[in-house]
């Protein structure tokens, strides 16, 4: 039985369990990549192309929620399921195979240009499209950005909360005992799911949002049980895909890409450096200059502040905007308020440029 085929099986048993989640859901064959992959598509169908990557526990289901924001946004979303959900689990697929799967979507459906917006694990891929086809994309935000551990000193690995490093550690080292524990700990409420993104670092309003019966922790439960209604085996997978060495250097990322990169100032798992790596590879400065320039603009009193961010790092057409006192779950909690900030504002504040 080939893919596309299990996709669509996988499909209509989901349905029968939720058939309202599946509204938007459609599945394409790619006959290049020899996959077939499912994607959600809402907002404005002759809105501005915008492309959806989720973060891990997650799936492209996650964006149907904003339908009404994509269409007053004027954009139209394309948000394909890249691990859990309607998607097919497989050991030897990486990010490079991810990132094909994607762009031979987006030629499919006639989409030539387009912005992207990831958040968490999505940047990923994300990262792997700014290295492929930056001619194609106009803005980039990235949204608690990650970077593969291959670019990553030992030293910001131990800046990582200790849950993750223990997932990391096992994945690599024992990646069959970790598929046994996933599926042991998804047995569990997803409550209790849930309750693994809290912790000390976060503040008060994402504590509150984390809280049973809240509008987003509805909504998070929603989309975790829609992820998690196909098996675990994403969570090893997505961990691993981590881990692998990407098919691209840091220096293939310096591109004319307006990119803006969105962290939360207390994020122990969408680690600051993480964007400050993505920003020198960006603009073809060393990592510690550009950590140099984020440390100055923090302590500045008068930096300039839009929306909810504040504006630390502008180079050329890179920008790194904190989330000030923000916390690890801040890249699902402020996704509107980023691609807001993506969608309307220039990438280089002249004022600041100078003042940086």
């Amino acid at each position: 039985m080939n893919q596309d085929a299990r996709l669509r099986i996988l499909l209509e048993q989901c349905k029968k369990e939720a058939p309202a989640d599946y509204g938007r859901l459609q599945i394409r064959q790619l006959p290049k990549t020899q996959h077939s992959i499912a994607y959600v598509e809402c907002g404005d169908p002759k809105g501005l192309p915008l492309l959806c990557l989720h973060g891990l526990s997650i799936s492209g289901f996650y964006f149907e929620q904003h339908h009404d924001y994509f269409v007053a946004l004027g954009v139209r979303a394309i948000a394909p399921c890249l691990l859990g959900g309607i998607s097919i689990a497989d050991a030897h697929k990486n990010i490079d195979d991810i990132a094909s799967d994607i762009i031979e979507l987006l030629d499919q459906l006639g989409i030539d240009t387009f912005d992207v917006m990831g958040f968490s694990w999505g940047t990923l891929p994300e990262l792997a499209l700014l290295a492929r086809v930056p001619q194609r994309i106009g803005r980039a935000g990235l949204l608690g950005a990650m970077t593969p551990v291959t670019f990553i000193g030992p030293q910001h690995i131990a800046q990582l909360k200790s849950d993750i490093r223990i997932t990391l550690g096992m994945v690599k080292s024992m990646p069959l005992v970790h598929r046994g524990v996933m599926w042991l700990f998804c047995r569990l409420p997803v409550s209790t799911f849930i309750d693994q993104f809290k912790d000390d670092n976060l503040p008060a309003n994402e504590v509150s949002a984390l809280a049973p019966g809240s509008d987003f922790s509805k909504s998070f439960s929603r989309c975790v049980k829609e992820c998690l209604r196909t098996g675990s085996q994403f969570l090893t997978h997505g961990w691993r895909m981590f881990l692998d060495k990407p098919a691209y250097a840091l220096r293939d990322l310096a591109n004319g890409v307006d990119v803006r990169l969105y962290v939360a100032e207390r994020d122990n798992v969408h680690l600051l450096y993480f964007s400050e790596l993505i920003a020198a590879a960006s603009t073809g400065k060393h990592v510690d200059e550009v950590s140099r320039t984020v440390d100055v603009a923090r302590a500045n009193k008068v930096k300039q502040t839009v929306a909810e961010f504040d504006l630390v790092y502008s180079q050329e057409k890179c920008s790194i905007w904190m989330l000030p006192g923000a916390g690890r779950i801040a890249c699902m909690l402020y996704f509107k308020a980023a691609l807001t900030h993506l969608m309307a504002q220039p990438s280089e504040p002249a004022e600041l440029r100078t003042a940086l």
